[in-house]
């Protein structure tokens, strides 16, 4: 069940209102929170990128090109999804995801995509866009955030396993990209660290990266 944010729960409304979201109660905090980005509200997407919080103001960095660029270009809106889950991190970054795997919440009139597996999730109105050569930079208004309220009964402690799927993942999408040797003894070494600290979703996801990559 999709849960509103604690101060819509406490005030019994369902406002929008920016300043009744505490991100940090959210999991956004200062630096680069890793989460899973929704976007598309006619054919929903999902992609890991960074939530950026720097000096008090909270932005996106979307490389062009991608599905997650072009529907915050057109649509202006995206939503962070706070995921613990390895096997979707690698998935939602070399695949697509199945209708089936998103949920919709109603933000200013719409219905829009959310991650069914996600612990929280917070949904920003992208303004202020700049593009650069190779990006676009949005600040990140929260329009709306709420738990999953089931999926924290499953809320997994700190594991190291899981955050090296998130680093090989990086380096992976970086070696597709250049070619260069480099990524892939970067990969392997977290692969290691993944056998080692993680669990079988771990292992799982660092097999489904390596076949990405035709290792």
């Amino acid at each position: 069940m999709i849960g509103l944010s604690p101060e819509r729960r406490k005030n019994g409304s369902d406002s929008s209102a920016a300043d009744s979201i505490d991100l940090y109660s959210f999991g956004i905090r200062e630096g680069i929170s890793e989460t899973i980005i929704s976007t598309g509200l006619e054919c929903p997407n999902a992609a890991p990128i960074g939530i950026i919080v720097k000096g008090g103001r909270t932005f996106v960095r979307l490389f062009k090109g991608t599905h997650t660029w072009e529907n915050v270009s057109k649509e202006k809106y995206l939503a962070a999804n706070v995921v613990y889950d390895p096997l979707l991190l690698v998935r939602s970054t070399f695949f697509d995801l199945e209708p089936s795997e998103f949920d919709y919440v109603p933000v200013h009139g719409f219905s829009f995509p959310i991650l069914k597996t996600a612990l929280a999730w917070i949904v920003f109105e992208c303004t202020d866009l700049k593009n650069t050569d190779h990006a676009l930079v949005a600040d990140l208004i929260p329009v709306k955030a709420g738990f999953n309220e089931a999926n924290w009964k499953s809320l997994p402690l700190p594991n190291r396993g899981f955050n090296a799927v998130l680093e090989a993942t990086v380096h992976a999408t970086r070696y597709q990209l250049t070619g260069d040797e480099k990524y892939l003894k970067l990969i392997r070494h977290y692969e290691s660290l993944a056998s080692k600290c993680g669990g079988e979703n771990e292992k799982k996801a660092m097999k489904l990266l390596y076949e990405v990559l035709g290792l």
